[in-house]
Order: structure tokens, then sequence, then C-alpha cells
């Protein structure tokens, strides 16, 4: 199960420097505008840190970005766990 977390902050990572690319490559002073709710889904703490106008360098988007997808990951492996060793049973 460790294993599979660890994935999971590897892919939140990954996504939070596909973007930093992405955001790179675009010519300056044009946003990701097009794309902006796929930003905020795929990395989810970006609305909050936009909101309060407080500015994250792309390292502290790294690695926030793979502690959240690390929780969600998480939050999926533990029901995982428990649907497929049948604690979680229907009442009658």
């Amino acid at each position: 199960m460790l294993k599979r977390i660890g994935w999971w902050a590897l892919a939140g990572a990954s996504v939070a420097f596909f973007w930093f690319v992405v955001i790179l490559m675009m010519p300056r002073g044009h946003g990701p505008s097009g794309s902006w709710p796929i930003v905020q889904i795929t990395i989810p703490f970006v609305t909050f840190a936009f909101a309060r106008h407080v500015p994250i360098k792309w390292y502290e988007s790294l690695v926030l970005n793979a502690a959240c997808y690390a929780c969600i990951g998480l939050l999926i492996e533990a029901i995982r766990l428990s649907v497929r060793t049948g604690a979680v049973r229907e009442r009658h």
C-alpha cells in the first residue's frame, strides 16, 4: 500500500511539473486561460493560492501537489483495501 501511495505522490508531482512546463512555454503575459478549469482540477491548491494572493514557487507547487495526491491516494487505497477484504458489508 505504501508503494501505491508513493506512485500517487509521483503522479501529483508529475502533473505539477507538466503545468509548470506548459506555462513556461507560453508567451509572456498569457496565462492558461482556456485550460484554467483543468488546472484547477489537477492542481487542487491553486484555487486557494490565487484567492489569497499567495505566491507559490514552482518547486513548492511540486511538493504541495505531491502531498495532495498522496492524501487522495491514501483515501482511495484505504477504500480499495476495505472493499477488497470485505470489511464493508451491507446490513440487512
